[in-house]
């Protein structure tokens, strides 16, 4: 076990430096990683299916990239990330929503924007051992990009993040009150909240949540750090293209965010009693102890 230990933490550690976060950030990490993947390393199950939720810039991509990589390297487990983000409806098909439904529906986001019946069709082909196909979604240009071709009977763990992984429907009277300007602005009769909570409640997408056998839940300390991060994510986008491409300005991505606050806060109240494992985030992207109540 030591030598497994000191393996993994080595492994971790040099895939921080190679990403860019620091040996800090994979030393929050390490403990509950190493409790993680030992216990995702004895699972049984032909293809091993885990869930990664938390909000926009929490972190949910570096630590499913991380886990991964950790597992194939030092467990032998060949793996596939995949993200929700990448089954985005495309542009028109947004567009046609949004003439349709409601005009905050051509915004990429919430549930209801999604090819949620891709998503259950290439999760089909995975557990099945068919050789399938997953989409890729750019987000500089808001739409598709293609697709890549997998070779599904080489997979033994699959791991899925998204912003809304596990999420659940409204309660009550939740969807009575809009929770920031946006909605109070553009959705004030609520049709489009409750259009959302119809697709998030009948659209397929508790279906798909279902097929994870574990679900890892990334806590953040509050909404303004989701608006930073999401920010820093957007300037990050722009040093990785150099043909021009737009991108979010900051008031940009406040406005943006809060298409995802309402669901957002829910899960912070809801995930973590739901979740396998929460991380909980301070403003640093170091995992803490749990906020007090």
């Amino acid at each position: 076990m030591d030598d497994e230990r000191s393996a993994f933490q080595e492994e971790l550690v040099r895939l921080a430096v190679v990403e860019g976060i620091g040996p800090d950030y994979a030393e929050s990490y390490y403990r509950m990683l190493f409790e993680i993947a030992t216990g995702l390393a004895s699972r049984t199950e032909k293809l091993l299916i885990v869930g990664i939720a938390g909000s926009q810039g929490s972190g949910k991509s570096t630590l499913a990239k991380l886990l991964a990589t950790v597992l194939e390297r030092v467990y032998e487990k060949n793996s596939l990330v995949m993200s929700v983000d990448d089954f985005y409806l495309t542009r028109e098909e947004r567009r046609a929503l949004g003439r349709d439904v409601h005009p905050m529906l051509s915004t990429r986001g919430v549930p209801g924007t999604h090819d949620i019946a891709l998503m259950q069709s290439v999760i089909d082909d995975l557990k099945t051992g068919k050789n399938t196909e997953v989409p890729h979604f750019d987000k500089a240009e808001d739409d598709r990009g293609g697709f890549t071709p997998v070779v599904s009977q080489e997979l033994s763990l699959l791991i899925i993040e998204g912003w809304c992984w596990g999420a659940m429907p409204a309660e009550g009277d939740e969807l009575d009150h809009p929770v920031n300007a946006l909605e109070q602005e553009d959705d004030e009769d609520g049709r489009w909240r409750r259009y959302v909570d119809r697709q998030l409640a009948y659209g397929g997408y508790q279906e798909v949540f279902a097929e994870a056998h574990t679900c890892l839940f990334l806590s953040v300390p509050n909404m303004e750090a989701v608006v930073r991060w999401r920010w820093q994510q957007e300037q990050r986008l722009a040093e990785a293209r150099s043909d021009g491409t737009k991108i979010m300005t900051e008031p940009e991505v406040r406005r943006f965010i809060m298409y995802y606050e309402r669901i957002t806060r829910r899960m912070l109240e809801k995930m973590p009693k739901r979740a396998n494992m929460t991380f909980y985030l301070d403003d640093q992207h170091r995992i803490g102890p749990p906020p007090r109540s």
